[in-house]
């Protein structure tokens, strides 16, 4: 009788305790209680707080409040570029690469990543001209800024271009140097903390850096997408539009769309299936790629890769690539 008496007298007084209840908290005494219940010397007191529009709780038994209290704090940190986000809180390592299809997902906040290709063959046929690309070193060095942004800095370290003539088997045009630089930033408008599915937007320009080309200052925007399915698939998609300055000296837009299924095949190694659209406004063609490859993980923060982008269309690029990405 004297428990349940004590009881009652408990959920009376707490009616008067308890101010409002606002989204993720619950107010008790004007401290603030958040996924946590409140404990006295006899009983657990069951309090349950709104976390994303769902109810929430905790069983804790005497002792446990300041840790649950410094657990919560924790949670509701914000973690910045000066504020890493710790090692052993960091998620499984996205990337941008191997595939077309950009990453909806930004770097940890805090922390230096690094994908890149470390040889690139591109090849092309147009009539009676076969054009060649070797790239080398084509980096894409990551910094995160914030829980949902960071900054990005492509550094195309060599390339080489050459263009032969079939008809004669000689080479007219050869072009080698340092390519443009392209600065990018990505942010991620839902998804980043978790869930099915996520959005990005990834604005980006590039410089007239090259030592064979006079290409001018370029840009374009691109919207990756991302979808968690189940046993092992994920699905993938973006659209990009690109201001690209053409051969007349003028901008023109050229749009691209892609697709992606990846796969988990074992604990160490994943793949990828691509589809890739594209389409330039100033030569009035369509390209259309499908695309494929594997990764190697080589570590939770060490990625290698191998793979192809392979045109269908009679003059469209062959493009063959092998990689890494890793980070700090």
């Amino acid at each position: 009788m004297q428990h349940i008496l004590t009881t009652l007298t408990i959920l009376f007084l707490s009616s008067f305790a308890f101010g409002q209840t606002e989204k993720g908290k619950v107010i008790f005494n004007e401290r603030l209680i958040q996924d946590t219940h409140l404990v006295t010397s006899k009983m657990i007191y069951n309090v349950s707080s709104i976390q994303n529009g769902v109810y929430e709780t905790k069983n804790i038994i005497p002792g446990q409040y300041d840790a649950v209290v410094s657990a919560n704090a924790t949670k509701s940190r914000k973690y910045s570029l000066f504020n890493p986000v710790p090692k052993d809180k960091m998620k499984e390592m996205e990337t941008d690469r191997p595939d077309v299809t950009e990453s909806a997902y930004t770097v940890e906040a805090g922390h230096f990543q690094v994908e890149s290709d470390l040889f690139k063959h591109v090849r092309n046929r147009n009539n009676e001209m076969v054009n060649t690309g070797n790239v080398f070193n084509l980096g894409n060095y990551k910094l995160g800024l914030t829980e949902r942004m960071d900054i990005q800095l492509v550094v195309p370290t060599y390339v080489s271009n050459g263009t032969r003539d079939l008809n004669t088997n000689k080479i007219i045009n050869k072009t080698a140097g340092f390519d443009d630089l392209s600065l990018r930033f990505k942010y991620n408008i839902w998804g980043n903390a978790g869930g099915k599915t996520a959005l990005a937007a990834l604005p980006f320009l590039s410089f007239p850096t090259s030592s064979f080309s006079r290409n001018g200052i370029q840009g374009g925007i691109i919207f990756p997408f991302a979808l968690k399915l189940q046993k092992g698939w994920d699905f993938g998609s973006q659209v990009e539009t690109d201001i690209v300055r053409e051969e007349d000296n003028c901008y023109h837009p050229d749009f691209a769309c892609t697709f992606t299924f990846g796969k988990t095949i074992s604990a160490k190694v994943s793949g990828f299936v691509e589809g890739l659209a594209t389409y330039s406004t100033y030569f009035k063609n369509a390209g259309i790629y499908a695309n494929g490859g594997l990764i190697f993980s080589i570590s939770e923060n060490f990625n290698i890769d191998a793979g192809f982008n392979y045109g269908i269309n009679k003059d469209a690029d062959k493009i063959y690539f092998t990689g890494f990405s890793f980070r700090l």
